[in-house]
């Protein structure tokens, strides 16, 4: 199948190859560009607290984040870093550092990935949209959160019908990067249309668009479900 999925540029390497080992071709979109936050004092202050060691534990959401605070400080050796997904970890391997992985997570259970959190102080760099389940379940853990927009996403700009006139199936991979692409399925009524995860899917119902299917917030359940059709 020839698959579109929306990636940001700057996000979207190995998806070739991924899509590939399940025998489709990708064909990315970019709904969004990324942008400095508009306030970049925070990731400068979060960069200073990690560089002096005041932060406990260094959470990453995404490689982007990884790239914007390593331009900033290197964190201290004693910080734990964490991060969500392998692309992720491999980011902070080429700024040589070491991260515990966690593959796939609820934001409203993270704190059971990281143990003992009572009385740490967490560090998170992330996309500037907010996350309060996330917040939530760190801070019911007992730990004291210190979070950061590391870039802003805004809305492409761009038409795609073009590219998805090419496709068989479309997995958008964020509430954002749905909202972003103004999809129409009357436009493009033969398209699988699949939500990454619950919380994207949420926003397609919102406007009135049932996703043929959901995965659970990674790509590769989604490549899964969308052999089984």
């Amino acid at each position: 199948m020839k698959i579109a999925v929306t990636k940001l540029r700057e996000k979207s390497e190995g998806i070739h190859e991924l899509f590939r080992r399940y025998g489709h071709e990708a064909l990315i979109i970019s709904t969004m560009v990324a942008a400095d936050p508009k306030d970049p004092e925070p990731l400068t202050s979060l960069a200073e607290m990690a560089s002096k060691g005041t932060i406990d534990i260094l959470i990453f959401t995404s490689a982007l984040g990884v790239d914007k605070l390593f331009q900033r400080a290197n964190p201290a050796q004693k910080v734990r870093i964490v991060s969500v997904g392998p692309k992720t970890a491999k980011k902070v391997e080429e700024y040589g550092f070491k991260s515990q992985v966690i593959a796939k997570f609820s934001s409203e259970h993270f704190a059971q990935y990281l143990g003992d959190i009572r009385g740490k102080t967490l560090g998170i760099a992330r996309a500037d949209v907010p996350n309060p389940e996330l917040i939530r379940s760190l801070e019911s853990g007992g730990a004291t959160v210190v979070e950061a927009p590391a870039y802003r996403l805004g809305p492409a700009g761009t038409i795609f019908d073009d590219i998805l006139d090419d496709a068989d199936a479309v997995i958008f991979t964020s509430a954002k990067s749905f909202e972003y692409s103004r999809f129409q399925l009357k436009n493009h009524k033969k398209l699988k249309v699949v939500a990454i995860g619950e919380k994207t899917a949420i926003a397609m119902r919102n406007l009135h668009l049932e996703p043929d299917m959901v995965g659970d917030g990674t790509l590769e359940s989604c490549l899964i479900v969308l052999g089984r059709k």
